[in-house]
């Protein structure tokens, strides 16, 4: 482990301190602040980012720890590690000496949805994370090939256990077929889909852990993976395998949005020719396992080429699935964002009525989570759906939904949404008429902006990667000729001069390094404190003496944020955003007392007019008085004169 740690880079040893930290487990000498303080007397915790440490004091952390559990969890994280450098390995080789092989896999993980679908949480104890053992080279030329398939039940959590397993090799050899039993109650064993009953269950005897064993054998010689969807498999069985074969990644649609990707049965019937299974038969994880393979096959031995074109057949029928499933949604409700500390129990109390709860789990580790609950009727889920005391939104895409805020048994509050499937009847038959009115326009738009917005995407990602190889040299006196900046960073880097905006005025340098690593170790090598910019970038002041004798300085600025400052931003705005709701909600409480207290005082005012009023009114009787008894006088002296 001693030998591992010292020859691991610094990203791979900051990565490990921080979910050391985040899982609050202490070595000999306590968590990582006590550590510091103990090992470090001059700066201590003071400095205590991971990442502006030295590679000595990272490793000399990270082996403080000796109980046995803490060092298989640095050792599977270190194996996650090599996975995944492997990984990029792979994305740096050249197409031109791939063989077939690296080349699918290549596609599987160049696919834009690899990222999301395959980042599994590997560091749990109950995964299995493939060794590659020392000889990588070797690996990554193996072509050696296995396929699988499970079968997956519903349990009554609303997670998905596998209850069957089959995998074959290259020569479509069969070389599993078992059953395993679940670990977590069975609330719907799907037997029309799964082929799985009780009874079959009842006789199995292999776990989880069982699987893994068997499989290991295959998995350590460098074999490729292969499967459909292989993401939710690995998933269930709990393992991290670096190469794979997706064929639902790697073949796809022509002139088809690339979310959408083409079903197994689809692809046997275009590729092979064959169909996969009779309609409403059950899934034979063992045929399916080898119908993947047969498509690899297929590419690797014959060319087959991967862009496939849809069918009259294949639209009929994603149009009887589309109608299937709107049919389906009826009867549903979805609960989404729904926050990772909430458990599935705990969403049982969001709504009323009879219902099953299948759970979805997160696209990104630590994310939101949704569930589909399931009705017996349509009456029953617009019931539910109206007992929620709420005011009804909309989504992005139109459909009604409500923002719910309850309280968990732990006694804190939790937020999520409750949305309808599909839209209310009393608008389909309109918005059935714009649909066919617009269906082609908006279907070009839509596939224009989903690929301008997923090209934005991806150059932003790539931009962003490429920007953390770099350093920026800025406010460079035009007096400095370039070849004076070597002596300003240390490594091995390339040098771009940018001339200067204006006349007479600095200029800048683009510092171009193989790795991000090596860019974040220039940095830290500078002498000085960090300090930010405008733009919240890390830079540093460097004063260095020219060939000729004579001082200068510049400043050396990072070219991207660091991830820690990042989350610290993103937590800040999230702050932000509830101190600014929570003003809002003081105004408009202090808007409705003002309005009360003027209201108020518009009623004592008024009572006091009315009071002014009746005097007035008394003051005119008593006046008409005075003028009648005036007007009497005045005649009874007419009347004698």
């Amino acid at each position: 482990m001693e030998h591992k740690l010292a020859t691991a880079e610094k990203k791979m040893l900051v990565d490990l301190v921080k979910l050391v930290q985040r899982r609050g487990l202490e070595g000999e000498n306590g968590g990582w602040k006590e550590f510091l303080n103990v090992y470090d007397k001059k700066f201590g915790s003071s400095l205590s980012d991971p990442a502006r440490r030295s590679n000595d004091v990272l490793v000399a952390f990270l082996m403080s720890f000796k109980k046995k559990e803490d060092m298989q969890l640095i050792a599977r994280i270190m194996q996650c590690g090599a996975n995944r450098d492997l990984i990029e390995k792979f994305k740096e080789e050249s197409p031109a000496k791939e063989t077939p092989e690296q080349r699918l896999v290549r596609l599987t993980i160049a696919h834009y949805q690899y990222p999301t679908a395959y980042s599994f949480p590997s560091h749990s104890e109950d995964w299995y994370v493939t060794s590659l053992g020392k000889k990588k080279s070797k690996v990554v030329k193996s072509t050696r090939m296995l396929a699988i398939d499970c079968e997956m039940v519903t349990c009554e959590d609303g997670t998905d256990a596998v209850v069957r397993v089959g995998a074959v090799d290259r020569d479509l050899k069969v070389v599993l077929d078992k059953f395993v039993k679940p670990d977590k109650p069975v609330l719907n064993y799907k037997t029309d889909i799964t082929g799985v009953t009780a009874e079959d269950l009842e006789r199995a005897t292999l776990s989880v852990t069982d699987i893994q064993k068997k499989l290991r054998r295959f998995l350590s010689v460098g074999t490729i993976l292969v499967g459909h969807g292989l993401h939710n498999d690995l998933e269930v069985l709990r393992i991290d395998h670096a190469r794979v074969i997706d064929t639902s990644f790697v073949f796809e649609f022509a002139n088809a949005p690339k979310h959408k990707r083409p079903s197994l049965n689809n692809l046997c019937k275009y590729v092979l020719g064959e169909e996969l299974r009779m309609a409403d038969a059950a899934h034979n994880c063992v045929h399916d396992a080898a119908a993947a393979m047969k498509l690899v096959l297929a590419v690797v031995e014959r060319g087959v080429e991967t862009t496939i074109q849809r069918t009259p057949e294949m639209l009929e029928a994603e149009k009887a699935r589309h109608e299937a499933r709107q049919e389906a949604g009826k009867t549903q409700l979805l609960l989404h964002k729904i926050p990772p500390h909430v458990s599935s129990q705990e969403l049982q109390g969001v709504l009323t009525g009879d219902f099953t709860l299948g759970v979805r789990p997160p696209q990104k580790l630590g994310g939101f989570y949704t569930a589909v609950v399931d009705f017996s009727s349509p009456e029953e889920a617009n019931q539910a759906f109206e007992n929620v005391q709420a005011d009804i939104g909309k989504d992005k895409g139109g459909l009604p939904q409500k923002e719910v805020a309850f309280q968990l048994s732990s006694g804190l509050k939790a937020k999520l949404f409750v949305r309808k499937m599909v839209h209310d009847e009393i608008s389909a038959p309109k918005r059935a008429r714009t649909e066919e009115e617009n269906n082609e326009s908006s279907s070009k738009r839509q596939k224009r902006e989903e690929d301008e917005s997923e090209e934005i995407n991806e150059a932003v990602v790539n931009q962003r990667e490429a920007d953390k190889k770099k350093l920026l040299l800025h406010k460079i006196p035009l007096s400095v000729p370039s070849e004076e900046l070597q002596g300003a960073i240390s490594g091995n880097f390339t040098l771009e001069t940018m001339p200067a905006r204006r006349k007479g005025r600095y200029y800048n340098a683009v510092v171009s390094f193989k790795s991000a690593e090596e860019a974040n170790e220039a940095f830290e090598n500078v002498r000085g404190d960090a300090v930010k910019d405008q733009g919240g970038l890390a830079q540093k002041m460097v004063a260095f003496k020219l060939s000729s004798g004579s001082g200068t300085c510049l400043y050396v600025r990072k070219m991207v944020q660091d991830e820690s400052e990042e989350e610290a931003k993103k937590e800040n705005v999230n702050h932000c955003e509830d101190h600014l709701k929570e003003i809002e909600a003081l105004k408009e409480k202090l808007k409705a007392k003002d309005f009360a207290n003027s209201s108020e005082g518009q009623s004592k005012e008024i009572e006091e007019l009315k009071l002014k009023l009746k005097a007035k009114e008394h003051q005119i009787i008593a006046q008409d008085k005075i003028i009648a008894n005036l007007k009497a006088k005045l005649e009874k002296k007419q009347s004698k004169c």
